[in-house]
């Protein structure tokens, strides 16, 4: 299977993708789609048959353009006046990476911001804008056009995506751009409404099979993005 052609003609039908990272990080099946394709009944589908957080991922070069920090550069900097805030940090992730949580947002056209409605565009705006020239106005159009607090929440793709970390985040960033499609996607992890657990892989792979749906592992997106930038398998980021 070509990686990229069966994606971008996925993705170009306004179909989501299936895309399980790998068993030593995660292990857990995300349902995506880039935020530019973004329609309500994908929000319903995410919020149904998903059922884990709908979130929107940003390219770091996206984020750099708006000056859009990591959540927990958020906290770390209020920190000394909130110290709850630094203690909870000290924690840190089960699998060893960093979070890629920014702020949550909402579009000023939206209501609550929480309906499928609502999120649908808050998300498809996102896309739109990630294909505008970011540099001239870029914040201020961004900020003319989203507010916080919202209903979606922001990730932030991590610098060199695929050399730097290998979550959801990245991998769909990386599909993104191979694909062709603004610097932005949205995922959502796919759960097991009768464990409270990750939905097991193989349920997955049957969910997108009974819907016509790609399904990928982390390691086939990772071959294609090595092949399609040119670059040597060791510049993949390793967990130490």
């Amino acid at each position: 299977m070509d990686v990229i052609d069966t994606v971008r003609r996925a993705w170009e039908e306004g179909k989501p993708i299936l895309l399980f990272d790998s068993e030593d990080r995660e292990g857990e099946v995300d349902i995506m789609l880039p935020s530019i394709k973004m329609t309500p009944e994908i929000i319903t589908e995410m919020r149904e048959n998903a059922g884990g957080l709908v979130c929107c991922a940003l390219s770091s070069e996206y984020c750099k353009a708006i000056g859009l920090p990591f959540l927990t550069e958020i906290f770390e900097k209020t920190s000394e006046v909130y110290p709850v805030l630094g203690k909870m940090l000290e924690h840190g992730l089960p699998y060893g990476a960093r979070s890629a949580f920014s702020v949550s947002i909402n579009h000023v056209d939206s209501f609550t911001g929480i309906t499928d409605i609502d999120r649908s565009l808050t998300i498809l705006e996102i896309g739109r804008l990630g294909e505008e020239d970011m540099t001239d106005g870029f914040v201020d159009r961004f900020t003319k056009n989203f507010r916080i607090p919202g209903h979606v929440p922001l990730l932030r793709g991590a610098d060199g995506l695929l050399k730097s970390r290998l979550g959801h985040t990245e991998l769909g960033l990386a599909l993104c751009e191979m694909t062709g499609f603004s610097p932005s996607v949205t995922m959502c992890e796919m759960m097991d409404g009768k464990t409270g657990k990750a939905l097991p892989t193989e349920e997955a792979r049957t969910y997108a099979e009974e819907r016509g749906y790609v399904f990928l592992d982390g390691a086939a997106v990772i071959d294609a993005w090595v092949k399609f930038k040119g670059i040597d398998r060791s510049q993949i980021f390793r967990r130490s």
